[in-house]
């Protein structure tokens, strides 16, 4: 299961936690939690586990493929069970890949498919929560929907 994808700890633990569960249903002998904590720090050592390299890829993907913002997949990534330290490191250097473009092509779209007939307060109120809703921060968001009109 490792090798073939990125996974985070968190991810590894809640999965165990399962199979665990599983076990004890089925009346057999589960994992102790100590034993657990070995599986994931056997994982780590031999590489097929790293937070980092997960944290990296997970943001790069997220920004390139589903247009997320920044808040979005900090959030996420804590879900996820990814230290926050993790986190802010992996989002610090893979930032520069969201640029304002691609959030203002994201709301020039969201903008042609909004009805016509519609107020512009209204629209660019649609505009701002879609924009929130992907991850981005308000300010940026402002910004760019005060041009919209």
């Amino acid at each position: 299961m490792c090798s073939k994808c990125e996974h985070s700890t968190g991810q590894i633990r809640r999965r165990l936690e399962v199979w665990d569960n599983r076990e004890r249903m089925l009346g057999r002998q589960g994992f102790s939690s100590q034993q657990m904590e070995d599986i994931v720090a056997s994982l780590v050592e031999e590489k097929f586990v790293d937070d980092v390299r997960f944290a990296g890829a997970y943001v790069r993907d997220k920004i390139r493929f589903a247009k997320w913002g920044p808040s979005k997949i900090e959030y996420n990534l804590k879900r996820l069970g990814v230290e926050p330290s993790v986190v802010r490191g992996a989002l610090a250097e893979n930032i520069h890949l969201q640029d304002r473009d691609v959030l203002r092509k994201m709301l020039c779209k969201k903008w042609e498919s909004l009805k016509k007939e519609e107020p512009l307060q209204q629209k660019r109120a649609k505009l701002v929560r879609f924009a929130l809703g992907r991850g981005f921060n308000y300010e940026q968001i402002m910004d760019i929907v005060g041009n919209f009109g």
